[in-house]
């Protein structure tokens, strides 16, 4: 594996992180990992073990209680919340098995919010959007709202949504949970179009096996901690 510092995309040191209460919570320890750019990856284990936990803390939805997390060789504890949320908006796209499209919006208009709240909207800004949905096969529903799509139809418009601004890396949480077999099949044949062609690192949570062993490497996690890293050729 190539982890010379201009193909590494993240990196987790020693990471923790711990919610205070009554008991506290150790929701991830002494976590490490090395993420390339381009790579197609799932992160697997049972509920509660703390997937969704290092999706936040590597997405920058949370911070780690300690450790070091370095997005293309930066060092992010430093960062504001408004630094913070411009790495997102221009390097990350997020994808959930809800996919949180805003109804009274059409599908390229949710697809365009990206660029809305980047405050830079452009002709070509629609141009791309338009291009996506295309791509995806929903170049007659630019203009249906998310309650003439099916399920499929709008989880496609989450997926260009988060492909809008060009990221370096898309995590997908449980992306194919609400849908057949069939449905999460194309979505997941979608994500390696995308992933082959555009170079783009995808991060897949899930708690689905078959998924997961369609990546190019698993993470799990149990009890906070990985307990294997095992890559597929």
């Amino acid at each position: 594996m190539d982890n010379t510092p201009e193909k590494t995309l993240l990196k987790l040191e020693d990471i923790n992180k711990t919610y205070t209460g009554v008991q506290p919570v150790y929701a991830l320890k002494h976590v490490n990992l090395t993420v390339r750019k381009g790579e197609f990856l799932a992160i697997v284990g049972p509920s509660g073990s703390g997937k969704s936990t290092m999706m936040n803390v590597l997405g920058l939805l949370d911070s780690p209680t300690s450790g070091k997390l370095y997005y293309i060789n930066q060092e992010t504890s430093k960062w504001n919340e408004r630094q913070k949320a411009a790495f997102r908006n221009r390097e990350i796209g997020f994808i959930f098995q809800a996919h949180l499209l805003l109804p009274e919006f059409t599908a390229l208009e949710n697809v365009l919010m990206p660029a809305y709240i980047s405050r830079k909207m452009k002709k070509s800004h629609e141009n791309r959007a338009k291009d996506i949905l295309t791509n995806i096969g929903l170049a007659d529903k630019f203009f249906s709202k998310p309650a003439q799509l099916s399920g499929g139809q709008n989880q496609r418009v989450a997926i260009a949504r988060a492909l809008m601004n060009n990221p370096s890396v898309v995590f997908a949480d449980e992306p194919t949970g609400a849908l057949d077999q069939k449905t999460s099949a194309e979505i997941y044949n979608l994500f390696r179009k995308i992933n082959s062609e555009e170079e783009m690192t995808f991060i897949i949570v899930t708690h689905e096996r078959d998924l997961a062993h369609k990546a190019d490497r698993i993470i799990e996690i149990v009890d906070g901690r990985i307990i294997r890293d095992e890559f597929h050729s």
